[in-house]
């Protein structure tokens, strides 16, 4: 991964006028859409067409009297292309998928069964599990600036900046790991390597949208003390002036 020496700059500059006025909206949006104790489930489906409800009626049938498991019939019915891992789609959070699909699942109690028609088709859904995992919490400039000035708090944190190289090098803040959220396959698969799942994670981006990705795809990885910084180091500018605005 990515190690470089990091160093602030020493004076204020203006690099450029670019701030959109829709920043501060985004900010408020993304600082309430996080909530606590969010629950997810780990689900499975078998999609047909639409007009499949006789099939999917057998389908059921077999699954209900225990004739057939879920495994075989997704691969031989459905037509996603998870049919090959037995239907399985992984976890579900709310908000990423179809709404139908989702209102459906999460209505369905574990182990049990649920059908959705959405713009893919006729879903038979299986409900494998569930969880209540950590939510991402907001944390202001103000928060952050105290953190960095703080040895006793430092300690122990881990530091992520999801911008660009270019971003980087404009204007960043001493301590910050450079993983660029366009790198993303390249270093996700190992992420758990990169950063430790147990120690508290600081995300910054430019404007705090990027930063609320990657960390919600963190505490979707099991990462327990995750925080996004809001507003971006575009707020934090406007309390550490030695960093400039871009």
């Amino acid at each position: 991964m990515l190690t470089n020496t990091l160093c602030r700059p020493v004076t204020r500059i203006k690099i450029s006028p670019f701030r959109p006025s829709w920043a501060p909206m985004v900010h408020r949006a993304v600082a309430a859409r996080v909530q606590a104790g969010e629950r997810v489930v780990k689900v499975a489906h078998i999609l047909l067409n639409e007009g499949q409800t006789d099939l999917a009626d057998e389908i059921e049938g077999k699954l209900i009297a225990g004739t057939a498991s879920f495994d075989e019939m997704a691969r031989q019915h459905s037509k996603c292309g998870s049919a090959k891992k037995g239907g399985e789609l992984g976890w579900l959070s709310r908000g990423t998928f179809f709404p139908q699909f989702e209102a459906a699942a999460f209505a369905a109690p574990l182990g049990g069964l649920a059908r959705a028609i959405t713009g893919r088709g006729l879903h038979l859904i299986k409900v494998l599990g569930e969880r209540y995992q950590s939510s991402v919490q907001q944390m202001p400039a103000e928060e952050l600036a105290e953190l960095l000035t703080n040895p006793a708090m430092r300690e122990d944190v881990q530091l992520v900046d999801v911008r660009e190289e270019w971003e980087w090098q404009t204007a960043r803040i001493a301590g910050f790991q450079l993983l660029p959220l366009s790198n993303f396959s390249t270093w996700a698969p190992n992420v758990r390597s990169v950063l430790d799942p147990e120690k508290e994670v600081v995300v910054l981006c430019h404007h705090g949208v990027r930063s609320m990705q990657m960390a919600q795809f963190l505490v979707q990885e099991g990462f327990t003390n995750v925080k996004n910084v809001t507003g971006g180091i575009d707020s934090y500018s406007r309390v550490d002036p030695s960093v400039p605005f871009y």
